[in-house]
């Protein structure tokens, strides 16, 4: 490996590279900006040769020719790179660049795997349960591809402008479109359940959301602790049991408290206040009026019911 190769490897690959943007010259051009989420890098070396990153497991690298053509190879697939197709390469996989035309120029992109599978999550509403894999060859002459490139180089622009950056809400706006736009425009074995919006997953939530109510239901419960013990977002939890039940889930866990209370009253083993209170049903009048709407009678009706009968 060349003075010019063990520069890009030390440079544009490691996680290490420090914050900041800086300027490489001599044999061929290497420019290098990184953010904690992503990298760019812009290479152009000048002549044919061979770069073999280190493995690491932290980043998915992404590079497409600015002009010219060379070759990736990622795992088992070798792709070539030009205009309308660039390289896509998974966490922990083996690649390399090589067999590089004079004057390439390429463009080439690290995004971060926690930033991408924390999107990916949020988009789908469920934990992954397999690693996020992603095609080789990134088609860039689709409509999904010609936008995601549109905006490349519009990040591209703006980073020549580093007063851009500076403000880091309007950074991580950028790098999370950029996220989102790459999970939806290449292919991966996310991508049918993602636009599905996620429903081949519905069932195991619902399941791990009701057997939640069922244990705790007697406890203090939010919304937001039902989404997380389902492992998703609340707007999707809202969606799933819509779907599923035609009603949100607060309101499954207050029929699941009430009918609670109306087995306890109905089978005399507690008064209204301790059936209320052993349900997690704390306001009484509330109580009461819920219980009327469900059952057409009074807890205390209820209660009573039981004691005339016991006579």
């Amino acid at each position: 490996m060349d003075e010019f190769a063990a520069r890009l490897n030390a440079v544009y690959y490691p996680a290490a590279l420090a914050a900041g943007a800086g300027a490489f010259r001599g044999t061929g051009m290497l420019f290098a900006t990184q953010t904690p989420e992503l990298t760019i890098g812009y290479v152009q070396p000048g002549r044919d040769l061979r770069i073999t990153p280190r493995l690491e497991n932290t980043t998915y690298h992404i590079n497409f020719a600015w002009q010219g053509r060379l070759h990736a190879r990622s795992g088992d697939t070798d792709v070539e790179v030009q205009g309308t197709s660039a390289s896509v390469h998974n966490v922990g996989a083996e690649h390399a660049l090589h067999h590089w035309d004079p004057d390439t120029g390429v463009v080439g992109i690290k995004l971060s795997r926690t930033l991408v599978e924390h999107e990916l999550e949020q988009l789908l509403g469920v934990p992954l349960e397999e690693p996020l894999v992603f095609e080789s060859q990134f088609r860039l002459d689709t409509a999904s591809g010609r936008s995601w490139l549109r905006l490349v180089r519009l990040l591209l622009t703006e980073f020549n402008d580093p007063a851009a950056f500076e403000d880091r809400r309007i950074r991580e706006q950028y790098i999370r479109t950029l996220v989102v736009a790459t999970l939806n425009a290449q292919p991966h074995n996310y991508l049918a359940q993602l636009r599905d919006g996620g429903h081949p997953s519905t069932p195991r939530t619902v399941r791990r959301v009701v057997a939640h109510i069922e244990q705790h239901f007697g406890g203090s419960l939010t919304v937001a602790d039902l989404a997380a013990a389902g492992g998703t977002s609340v707007r999707r939890l809202q969606e799933v049991f819509q779907d599923q039940f035609g009603m949100s889930p607060m309101t499954y866990l207050r029929d699941v408290r009430l009918q609670h209370a109306h087995d306890l009253l109905r089978e005399g083993r507690a008064d209204v206040t301790e059936a209320a209170r052993s349900s997690g049903l704390v306001h009484l009048g509330r109580f009461s009026a819920a219980y009327r709407t469900k059952f057409g009678e009074l807890p205390s009706q209820t209660r009573s019911g039981i004691a005339r009968r016991g006579r």
